[in-house]
């Protein structure tokens, strides 16, 4: 990876560089998902507020998962140009940057600040998991752990603040603005790491390619996993709390019902942190996870308001360990920083470019048919796909630069 690469904490081996180095995983990742929860409690007062149709106002959701898709497959150039925490710190500044316009009145704005956030955010998911390989390369799926926890915690504590803030007279624009200040904070945090890095490391090898990579059956199952997770994920994230709206729930008990399914569903990614490195087959995580989320869709369908409740705290469940085991997966089976880079940035932009029309063909068909039922239907049969896939990748074994090179 560059300047980026293999150069620095496996030579600066001194508690203060891995603390400083381990608090800005942490600040990253509670950043890269949190402005994302946090709008999906609020989109009911977006579209009252701009005049947005459904379709439209799934577009605020859809344009950084589509912004991932195009967006994250230069990221690890830019890692490799730059280094990973110049990039990291640079990312992050543009997420601020993105947030804080959106405080400003139109349409337009909303999205060309969405766009920033879309951008900075992908690149930030690919970065990372980088930047943990190559600086705890004996203990990646702890620390993989560690940051899927730190993302899911930034992740439910917007989704459970984003009614209150707005109803606290900050308005929807304030709510989500509110979230730039961790943002710098992670950013100087970034900053100063860039500052400290070491530059003599070795020269990054040489580029693996997008479809050198998915000729490795494990590369395209861990890209698959991915994508189907995050197609089910964003589906969700952007619409559960209008579903329950719909089956009969207040909108602040829909909203507080949504943010405690984010929260608990932190709960087996904190699980993951501590036990994933003596699970020796993954394959049983993906199976539990896959059960679980299915259990949630079924408990949506069939119990309507009565169910609500337990289906979306099932969802959130299974949905954390299986986002957990996708961002595990970028790193447990790549062979080193830079295969973990490449792996990253490849699975994430088809995952996410995939994913990207969930929101807006969930929100479409709700139109057309008038219920959630067929939404519903199709995250239950995409729970079933990532499952089977799952099982492939979780399987033992690594993807190594000189296996696709060669």
């Amino acid at each position: 990876m560059g300047r980026g690469s293999a150069d620095g904490d496996r030579r600066r081996a001194g508690f203060p560089a891995r603390g400083l180095m381990l608090a800005g995983i942490v600040l990253a990742a509670v950043n890269l998902r949190a402005v994302m929860t946090g709008t999906g409690p609020l989109i009911g007062e977006i579209r009252d507020d701009t005049g947005l149709g459904p379709a439209m106002a799934g577009m605020i959701g859809t344009v950084p998962v589509l912004c991932f898709g195009l967006f994250s497959v230069f990221a690890p150039r830019l890692g490799r140009r730059f280094g990973l925490d110049h990039v990291l710190a640079g990312a992050l500044a543009v997420l601020a940057a993105g947030i804080l316009i959106r405080i400003v009145p139109g349409n337009v704005i909303l999205f060309a600040g969405t766009v920033l956030i879309g951008l900075a955010i992908a690149t930030g998911n690919v970065i990372l998991p980088a930047a943990v390989k190559r600086s705890f390369p004996t203990q990646v799926k702890r620390l993989s752990g560690l940051y899927a926890s730190a993302l899911s915690l930034g992740a439910s504590a917007a989704a459970a603040l984003a009614i209150p803030l707005s109803a606290a007279g900050l308005g929807w624009r304030g709510s989500l603005a509110v979230w730039a200040v961790p943002a710098l904070a992670a950013a100087a945090v970034w900053a100063v790491l860039a500052r400290r890095r070491d530059d003599d490391g070795p020269p990054p090898p040489p580029r693996i390619g997008v479809a050198a990579l998915l000729r490795s059956r494990l590369a395209l199952a861990v890209t698959l996993f991915m994508a189907t997770q995050a197609l089910a994920f964003y589906v969700v994230l952007t619409w559960l709390t209008e579903i329950m709206i719909d089956l009969g729930l207040p909108r602040s008990e829909a909203g507080l019902v949504f943010a405690v399914s984010q929260l608990l569903g932190v709960l087996p990614i904190i699980g993951l942190s501590l036990v994933a490195h003596r699970v020796g087959d993954d394959r049983i995580l993906v199976l539990s996870a896959g059960s679980v989320t299915a259990a949630g869709v079924l408990m949506l369908l069939l119990f309507g308001s009565g169910g609500a409740a337990a289906g979306a705290i099932l969802l959130g469940l299974g949905q954390g360990t299986s986002f957990a085991l996708a961002l595990t997966f970028f790193v447990s089976r790549a062979g080193d920083d830079a295969v973990a880079a490449e792996l990253s940035g490849t699975g994430q932009s088809v995952a996410y470019l995939i994913a990207a029309g969930g929101p807006v063909l969930a929100g479409a068909t709700h139109s057309l048919a008038g219920a959630w039922s067929p939404v519903l239907i199709g995250v239950g049969a995409v729970v079933l796909a990532q499952t089977a896939i799952g099982v492939i990748a979780g399987r033992r074994g690594t993807v190594s630069h000189a296996d696709l090179t060669s």
